[in-house]
């Protein structure tokens, strides 16, 4: 969780660098452009590409569209935009009732974020009861030298604050009583029609906006930036359109410098006054009233073009494309739904149905009365806890698949030429992603810290963990055995107990070296977990249990020792966005 939210502050900060260096290219164009530049760069924080990409993973038009980009070029931009992954064994949020997992980092952080959120909810609250008094105190107010737009109300209210339009939805005009006193009646219409302006454009709406962003983002100091150049941007459009409406610079600027000499400047971000922004480098560009260049057709397409980028890439850019010309492929494959005779094997009298799928010497393929699921597996080099979003016939349907390799083929590449096949023949899309998953943490089960029967500091290399008799593993043997030697706690948890639990496993245990292990225990005590296929089947649920069998859990705290503990973590998952069952060959 903590590593997405930083992916995603990361993104936001990247796109709000981009829009700043937009603006510079749009710095001699009306104030306006910029404005909606840099209120986008605002909206960003709200929506992380996260979204989009999981907006993509349900359109038929995403998930089929072409390639956009090299896979080195994918993996590089993949790498700049999420450079904050955080490895499952390193970092986790323990779920409730775990015990000994409370995540008190995770806690300090929230609480900080929490307390900094509430404050300038609470700023912003008092702010807002200002307003309310302030309109409480004001009676209804007419000017005769400038015609109001239906459904905007002026009112006159006493006291210092400066001309200015509150409200969201029904926009009210505040303006100090006896103002038309201290300025003319050109330089009063000049100062409200400013005010005018910000009605039409919504500014209210907008500046509310951001003021969420503030509240909910008030640690980075880029949100404070993006308003600043939000309030100096709206303030200067609506001098433009008055300049443009009034045709009177002087007159204008003369009516803004009596407002500051008379009024007191609004403290009120949430209210669009006269005013705002800085006061002398407006003067200024009014005075100098220079021309303000309309869009051309190519700016109009750069920004079309940078706003499709942003929104579509992000919804391409998780799908796994159809393999090019380049890809490794087979040079024949076979495809065929497994019938009653695969896989059967004579064994003495019996006969026995055996399932697997497999690589072969020369770069070829093979798959015997095989699932789809363990097929997608070994493409991806993936346990099949790791998989998401797959429909259920992938789990039912079995398949026959033999597939020969090009001449001259290198073994590695053929878990490339397995997903190419799978593309073609099962219309294949898949994209990785990380997302919060159950896991278990491996830990010491006695308070004393030590260890179970069954499990001793080894004395042979702790690198080979093979159980290849090059030890005497403690304890006699069982009916499912695990006998390991010079294994460390890190190969354990990697190779060997995934396999059993159907999760994720880290290693918290805190033991260094290589162990010897005997570990026996029931794999029929969970049901769809173990290995898969063989000679002969694993025995089916509800068959009579070996002789004192006990479950994994059981078998580990009591053999060795160990404990596992359910928890959370960030784990990178292959998530099936489309799958069709294949063509007859």
């Amino acid at each position: 969780m903590i590593s997405e939210l930083a992916n995603h502050l990361w993104q936001s900060t990247l796109f709000a660098v981009a829009v700043g260096l937009l603006t510079l290219m749009y710095r001699r164009n009306h104030a306006s452009v910029r404005y909606w530049l840099w209120f986008s760069a605002s909206v960003k924080f709200f929506i992380p590409f996260t979204v989009l990409m999981a907006l993509g993973d349900r359109l038929e038009w995403a998930s089929s569209a072409p390639q956009i980009a090299t896979p080195a070029v994918s993996a590089t931009l993949a790498q700049v935009s999420r450079p904050f992954v955080v490895d499952p064994g390193m970092a986790f949020v323990a779920v409730q009732g775990a015990p000994g997992g409370f995540d008190w980092f995770a806690l300090a952080i929230f609480g900080v974020w929490a307390s900094g959120t509430i404050a300038m909810t609470v700023v912003r609250f008092r702010t807002w009861r200002q307003i309310r008094a302030a309109v409480r105190a004001s009676s209804p107010w007419t000017i005769t030298s400038l015609p109001m737009p239906a459904g905007v109300a002026v009112r006159s209210t006493p006291g210092v604050m400066e001309p200015g339009v509150v409200g969201l939805w029904r926009p009210l005009l505040l303006v100090p009583s006896g103002i038309d006193d201290d300025l003319t009646p050109r330089q009063l219409a000049a100062v409200l029609t400013h005010e005018l302006c910000h009605i039409k454009r919504r500014d209210n709406v907008t500046a509310a906006v951001h003021m969420i962003a503030e509240a909910a983002f008030w640690f980075h100091p880029l949100v404070w930036w993006i308003g600043s150049r939000l309030v100096d941007e709206r303030e200067r459009a609506c001098d433009e359109e008055v300049v443009r409406t009034c045709g009177e610079p002087q007159t204008y600027a003369e009516g803004i410098v009596n407002v500051c000499r008379r009024y007191v400047g609004s403290p009120l971000t949430c209210v669009s006054g006269v005013s705002g922004s800085n006061v002398k480098n407006r003067i200024r560009d009014i005075m100098t009233n220079r021309a303000v260049a309309n869009l051309s057709v190519a700016k109009k397409a750069v920004l079309a073009g940078v706003g499709t980028v942003a929104v579509v890439v992000p919804m391409l850019a998780q799908s796994v494309p159809l393999p090019s010309a380049t890809e490794p492929r087979f040079e024949v494959a076979s495809v065929k739904r497994a019938t009653e005779t695969s896989g059967k094997v004579r064994v003495g009298d019996q006969i026995w149905t055996s399932a697997g799928a497999s690589f072969k010497p020369g770069g070829a393929f093979e798959a015997v009365n095989a699932t789809l699921e363990s097929i997608i597996r070994l493409a991806y080099g993936l346990r099949e806890f790791e998989t998401l979003g797959a429909p259920e016939w992938i789990n039912t349907d079995r398949f026959d698949i033999q597939a020969r390799g090009p001449q001259g083929a290198v073994e590695s590449d053929g878990p490339r030429r397995l997903q190419s096949l799978l593309s073609e023949r099962f219309a294949l899309k898949a994209h990785r992603e990380t997302r919060d998953r159950p896991i278990y943490a491996l830990v010491l089960a006695r308070a004393n810290g030590s260890l179970g029967p069954r499990l001793r500091q080894s004395q042979v290399p702790s690198t080979s963990g093979l159980g290849n008799g090059q030890c005497t593993p403690p304890g006699p043997p069982g009916p499912f055995n695990m006998r390991l030697c010079g294994v460390t706690m890190a190969q354990f948890v990697a190779r060997y107990l995934p396999m059993y639990t159907g999760r994720t496993i880290v290693d918290r245990t805190g033991l260094t070296g290589g162990f010897d292990l005997v570990l026996d225990f029931d794999t029929r005590s969970i049901p769809g977990v173990g290995p898969a296929g063989g000679l002969p089947p694993a025995p089916q649920a509800g068959e009579p249990a070996a002789t004192d069998a006990v479950s994994i859990f059981t078998a580990l705290e009591e053999q060795l020792g160990l404990k596992l503990e359910p928890q959370t973590a960030p784990a990178e998952v292959l998530v099936i966005d489309h799958v069709e069952r294949p063509t007859p060959n």
